[in-house]
């Protein structure tokens, strides 16, 4: 067994710094060293309500990258610096058979499972990817949140001349880097309120401050109360909506222009098989996505961070170092 430094997330919302132990990795299993985890938008969702976890206390944090300290089977080999999967299909219902992120009972790591705000954890081999020797943990901790926004652009039917994106928090910043990728021809507008963020957007070429109009393609990266009817609202006729980010509440949306304009609204929730292509990508350019993490913070420190980046916001991503 190893014994792990971790922050446990208690059933009462209380984060505190604490130890347990793990179990050795047995066979199809691999123990790691996590390097760094991200903090994601769900993340925080969490904190405030504790939604979606299944056992307490709760170690959070899906987006992972590590290094590979047993592996019984030698499926992967020691040192080996790997990505985790978040995703926890059930591989029982019709949704599986088709893609595990369209599971009917689709979970992730961090709430069914302890996640990566601790120093060590045991996966199944086959969530763990590895990664290029070239590849900075500090880079290829975005591999999982890039899968996310890959799957969402490559649900969009056709490119856009023209993009709006509402939100730039790390997933816009990312669906940005993606249609940029895809569609280098492709101007990409962006609403963010926040002045940090606008100045991240800019930095990409993105324009902050668009003329009032509507455009062919809108991204709904924000989640607040109306972001996905203010998507809708901005879009021309025939354009389509990607929503991407989740709303934590009943929305309410203008179905009857939803219809008569002819628009497409597309979801889109995690990824299908984006995520070693994810982890290509930032090997190959990890300048282009270097200034999207802004903050590192060590676990000591985490507790405080995230409790304060609901009213503090971090400009880009916030990644914990373990």
């Amino acid at each position: 067994m190893t014994t792990t430094h971790a922050l446990f997330l208690a059933e009462d919302l209380t984060l505190t710094l604490g130890q347990r132990e793990v179990e050795a990795a047995t066979s199809g299993q691999a123990q790691i060293r996590i390097e760094f985890a991200g903090v994601c938008g769900s993340d925080l969702h969490v904190l405030r309500t504790g939604d979606w976890v299944s056992t307490w206390p709760a170690v959070l944090g899906h987006e992972i990258i590590g290094v590979v300290t047993e592996c019984p089977g030698g499926e992967l080999g020691i040192g080996t610096r790997v990505v985790v999967d978040s995703r926890v299909p059930c591989d029982q219902c019709e949704g599986c058979e088709s893609a595990a992120n369209l599971c009917e009972n689709l979970a992730w790591v961090g709430e069914i499972v302890p996640g990566g705000y601790e120093t060590h954890a045991v996966f199944p081999v086959t969530s763990l990817h590895p990664c290029p020797p070239e590849l900075e943990p500090g880079i290829g901790v975005l591999a999982e949140p890039l899968a996310v926004a890959m799957h969402g652009v490559l649900r969009i039917h056709e490119p856009a001349d023209t993009a709006l994106i509402l939100g730039y928090g790390p997933i816009g910043a990312l669906v940005h880097a993606e249609i940029q990728r895809l569609w280098p021809e492709c101007e990409v507008s962006v609403r963010e309120p926040l002045a940090q963020r606008q100045s991240l957007a800019e930095s990409f070429g993105a324009d902050t401050h668009p003329q009032q109009g509507r455009w062919p393609l809108v991204i709904d990266a924000a989640g607040y109360p109306t972001s996905l009817a203010d998507a809708v609202d901005l879009t021309v006729h025939g354009g389509s909506v990607l929503a991407i980010a989740i709303p934590h509440g009943p929305v309410t949306l203008d179905a009857q222009g939803l219809v008569e304009r002819s628009i497409a609204l597309i979801g889109s929730v995690g990824f299908c098989d984006e995520l070693p292509e994810a982890i290509s990508v930032l090997a190959d350019n990890p300048e282009r996505y270097r200034a999207l993490v802004t903050e590192a913070v060590l676990l000591e420190e985490a507790a405080e961070r995230l409790t304060t980046m609901n009213t503090n916001p971090a400009a880009g991503k916030v990644v914990i170092r373990l």
